[in-house]
């Protein structure tokens, strides 16, 4: 099968969201490129929809061309966003990150899912795009952006762009509202309206999951 362009990246994401390990430690991969966005604020909704089923209730049966609306959580990945282009990985809200499981700080990079199975990562995880009037992923990083960072649960509202049966599953937005973070025993705190700042650090600014060191104390 000879893949469109674009698609590339999408399947690579995917391709490279199977993590290998949990808990070892290690930070290497943790440290996740930000810069500020330059998407605009119409990307975004303060309002969330209504109506929004989890992702693995669309996925399956959604074609190319079809309007979707899903919730999932930002993640898959060691490395969900993708510096300099406005494309990040997301998860279903049934797979558990590893920052609900185990014991506190278990494991240095949460958002990847490492602890999950393979299959499910693969089945559970979508590609979203923020793009342009051409259809094109805005050059710049969506980490940031509205608030997006790992782990934070969102509602995207867009259009399937590229799927397989392997997993692929692309989705250009439309508009996507940013929730909050769950916590251990409740994962699904922050996924409504009115728990937007749940559990996020007001002190990070770059999204990078942590507080910023350099954050203004007065």
């Amino acid at each position: 099968m000879t893949l469109r362009p674009l698609a590339v990246l999408p399947l690579l994401l995917i391709a490279t969201a199977i993590p290998t390990g949990c808990g070892d430690g290690s930070t290497g991969g943790a440290t996740i490129a930000a810069s500020t966005a330059s998407i605009p604020a119409a990307s975004f909704t303060r309002n969330r929809p209504a109506e929004a089923k989890d992702l693995m209730a669309v996925k399956p049966t959604a074609t190319i061309g079809e309007s979707v609306t899903f919730l999932a959580r930002v993640g898959g990945r060691d490395q969900p966003f993708v510096d300099g282009m406005a494309v990040f990985t997301v998860a279903d809200p049934s797979l558990e990150s590893c920052e609900l499981m185990g014991e506190e700080d278990h494991c240095p990079i949460p958002w990847d899912y490492c602890c999950e199975d393979r299959n499910a990562l693969t089945a559970g995880s979508a590609t979203v795009r923020i793009v342009d009037a051409d259809g094109m992923p805005y050059a710049a990083t969506a980490q940031g952006a509205g608030g997006l960072a790992p782990l934070r649960y969102i509602v995207v509202d867009g259009t399937v762009s590229d799927r397989n049966d392997d997993g692929l599953f692309v989705v250009d937005a439309t508009r996507i509202w940013v929730g909050g973070k769950p916590e251990r025993g409740n994962n699904r705190l922050g996924s409504q309206a009115g728990e937007e700042n749940t559990n996020v650090d007001p002190h990070d600014h770059d999204g990078d999951g942590h507080p910023d060191h350099d954050h203004d104390h007065h």
